[in-house]
């Protein structure tokens, strides 16, 4: 699902924006649930995006949904060979990335090493055709002088899809899963506090009950003077079961908090694990636009 909104004192305008034609025609075939089209579409955007500040959000954003597209062609039935461009696609992203200071974009880094690491389990060396031209090109068009262009006549060379190696496992998965180590954490804790609040109240509930029977045995309009030691059982009972009510409402309250609290991380911990969910914050001439993919 995408979200855009346009926070702006100014009416809208039409940009210039070479990407949004793009844009529009992968939300039109996400719609259509011609998912492989999609993919294209959000792939050739994601080429369209210039050079700028704010230009990796926008490829970061369409890179991870074209690759979700192509995975979501592929499980409705498509060839295992539609998540090669989604392959060529994530390369050309990490090439871009590795042009970064060390410690940039550290999410967009880790995530396209995992998304590697899993699509080249699935594809097994299925990919064998030249990827793209214009991903081999994307940020590195430049770096080839102008006055020695590729003849047209002649197609480059085909060469398989070689794989980036991603980061190891062990390190990518630290990196990305602290959102599901404080939600089973706080989740457990939660339970745990739970488990207690419910033993109070079982204990408040026994002590009332002795209350009851005492009560029963000596109602007040019978005049029956009551024994010692069934006197002191009566107010042993009665604190008792006061203590356990207020005991039970003192770990209720907080096991409540932190089992929503645990569930949440860990639906958040999920969702960014099933699709990773990209922001793009862009200036244009309607004001501020703000891109999530979630």
């Amino acid at each position: 699902m995408l979200f855009v909104a346009v926070l702006s004192r100014a009416p809208a305008e039409t940009t210039a924006e070479p990407w949004r034609p793009l844009e529009a025609e992968c939300q039109r075939r996400e719609d259509a649930a011609d998912y492989a089209a999609a993919g294209d579409a959000c792939r050739r955007a994601f080429e369209a995006v210039p050079d700028g500040p704010l230009a990796l959000n926008q490829r970061s954003l369409f890179a991870f949904k074209a690759v979700r597209l192509y995975k979501r062609a592929h499980k409705a039935g498509s060839d295992v060979a539609v998540l090669c461009p989604a392959v060529a696609l994530l390369q050309a992203f990490s090439a871009q990335l590795a042009t970064l200071p060390e410690g940039e974009r550290p999410r967009d880094r880790a995530d396209v090493a995992d998304a590697l690491q899993t699509l080249e389990g699935q594809l097994g060396g299925a990919c064998t055709e030249t990827p793209p031209d214009d991903l081999i090109e994307v940020g590195g068009a430049d770096d080839r002088p102008k006055s020695d262009p590729l003849p047209k006549s002649e197609p480059p060379a085909a060469r398989p899809v070689s794989v980036v190696r991603p980061l190891p496992q062990a390190d990518t998965q630290a990196k990305r899963r602290p959102l599901g180590i404080a939600g089973w954490t706080t989740l457990g804790t939660g339970l745990g506090f739970g488990s207690a609040a419910i033993a109070m109240l079982a204990r408040a509930a026994a002590m009332q009950a002795q209350v009851d029977g005492l009560n029963a045995m000596y109602p007040a309009a019978s005049g029956v003077k009551i024994p010692a030691d069934d006197a002191q059982r009566f107010h042993d009972a009665t604190a008792r079961g006061e203590q356990a009510n207020r005991l039970a409402i003192g770990l209720g309250l907080p096991a409540i908090g932190l089992v929503l609290s645990g569930v949440a991380l860990l639906a958040i911990d999920a969702h960014r694990e099933r699709a990773g969910r990209r922001v793009a914050l862009r200036p244009s001439p309607a004001g501020i636009g703000f891109r999530m993919e979630f």
